[in-house]
């Protein structure tokens, strides 16, 4: 398990003071989970406390990608420092004041850099902030972004009617983590992404929930259930179905436990899933989750007894108290 240790150049230490830099220039277009981040570290630094990432996940109800990211985030801006050894990660804060201004490998006075401003700001039909621009020439040296690039990127947000730096920003680390670096790279990552969505669409529709609804966490599920299960979209509904009908509400955990179960029976296709139910059940059994290799990783791995699942969250939807 990850620790984090927090060390400071700052010399007061009785009180956790926020710079009004912060305040003015980085907290306002910083996302708004990554600000925590920033301050409770803030707050640990000054008062010489550690944690693990997990225990800080656990504290900001974030999970520990999204912790990491955010460090990672503060420590681009200038911010931090990380060091990683021997499993341990050292987050030191460094004093605002020494931050400077930002050096860019691209400069605003740049002939194709104005001309990607100004298409942006028809776009956007306003004018940017220096702030703006800015950050726009940080995803040039952060993410290995062409000009191009970011034109799209931006013209991608106004589609979508979500035109906030923050939601950008998540768009662009996206992008990123995609290997998205020219023109190319984006056709074809936003032609899976659109696959994938249509995916999406189909099983959020059957358990009654709006696009707007899904968090991360639940594409993180369903990306597994159809790439490391290899689950057809087909199955997935039918496990909706099963679940709606036995607790009558949708239960992503109740939904991967179907899955898992008929992962561990053989099934992947409806075909499958009709040859199993022609089969007599002599003595019905207790499945015991056999994870497949690289599945949940990251997540600590248990057994679970499918029977006694079942008969908690129906007991748990009659509004039974469990033993």
């Amino acid at each position: 398990m990850s620790i984090c240790k927090f060390s400071s150049d700052f010399d007061d230490v009785g009180s956790t003071p926020v710079s009004n830099i912060f305040i003015n220039h980085f907290m306002l277009e910083a996302p708004g989970e990554y600000v925590k981040v920033y301050l409770l570290g803030l707050k640990c630094c000054y008062y010489g406390q550690e944690f693990s990432i997990h225990s800080l996940a656990d504290k900001l109800f974030m999970s520990e990608i999204e912790i990491e990211k955010a460090l990672k985030f503060w420590e681009k801006s200038g911010l931090i420092k990380l060091c990683y050894t021997d499993g341990e990660y050292t987050v030191k804060y460094l004093p605002i004041a020494n931050t400077g201004d930002k050096k860019h490998t691209m400069s605003i006075n740049d002939t194709e850099v104005r001309q990607m401003f100004e298409t942006i700001e028809q776009m956007l039909g306003r004018p940017l902030s220096s702030s703006e621009m800015d950050t726009y020439l940080s995803w040039i040296d952060e993410y290995d972004f062409s000009l191009e690039i970011i034109a799209m990127l931006v013209s991608y947000c106004v589609t979508k009617n979500k035109t906030s730096l923050r939601y950008m920003e998540k768009i662009a680390i996206a992008w990123h983590d995609a290997g998205v670096k020219n023109a190319l790279d984006l056709e074809e990552y936003l032609k899976t992404e659109s696959k994938k969505w249509i995916k999406y669409k189909k099983i959020l529709h059957t358990l009654g929930l709006n696009t707007d609804e899904v968090m991360e966490a639940h594409k993180q599920m369903m990306d597994r259930w159809m790439n490391d299960l290899g689950f057809d979209v087909d199955v997935i509904i039918k496990a909706c179905n099963e679940c709606t009908l036995k607790i009558n509400e949708p239960s992503f955990p109740y939904i991967n436990q179907i899955l898992i179960n008929w992962f561990n029976e053989g099934i992947k296709t409806i075909n499958d899933l009709e040859k199993i139910k022609k089969v007599p059940k002599h003595k019905k059994t207790s499945t015991v989750f056999k994870a497949p290799k690289n599945y949940f990783n990251g997540y600590n791995q248990r057994t679970y007894d499918v029977d006694e699942l079942e008969r908690k969250l129906l007991a748990h939807s009659r509004g039974e108290s469990g033993e």
